[in-house]
């Protein structure tokens, strides 16, 4: 069963990205529109802010699946220490989350 929390916090995260790269689109995409135009003190505030959560809110739930993963990780290895290679991998593979995230927000700060 999902959990209430996973789904708001997935949710906002999605909400933040997509607000920020609708902030962040340019007003034409021909050749005609080479110049960008100023998108003013509040959409650069949205584009960052929008960036910043996207690391943000990433890391941390990377952070809590990590560190139940390793839990259980560290009880698994207690017991049968041929599966530390796996248990490794398996605490390494959330991590993909920040760095998706951190992609996101170089993309988003890119397009100040």
């Amino acid at each position: 069963m999902i959990k209430i929390k996973t789904v708001s916090i997935v949710s906002v995260l999605l909400c933040m990205m997509m607000f920020g790269s609708v902030c962040a689109a340019a007003e034409g995409s021909g050749p005609e529109a080479q110049v960008q135009p100023d998108r003013g003190q509040w959409a650069t505030a949205f584009i960052a802010v929008g960036a910043a959560l996207s690391v943000g809110l990433c890391a941390l739930a990377t952070g809590l699946a990590q560190s139940r993963i390793g839990a259980a990780g560290c009880g698994a290895i207690a017991e049968k220490p041929e599966t530390a290679g796996t248990v490794i991998l398996l605490v390494a593979i959330p991590e993909t989350m920040v760095i998706l995230g951190f992609v996101v927000a170089v993309v988003l700060m890119f397009t100040l």
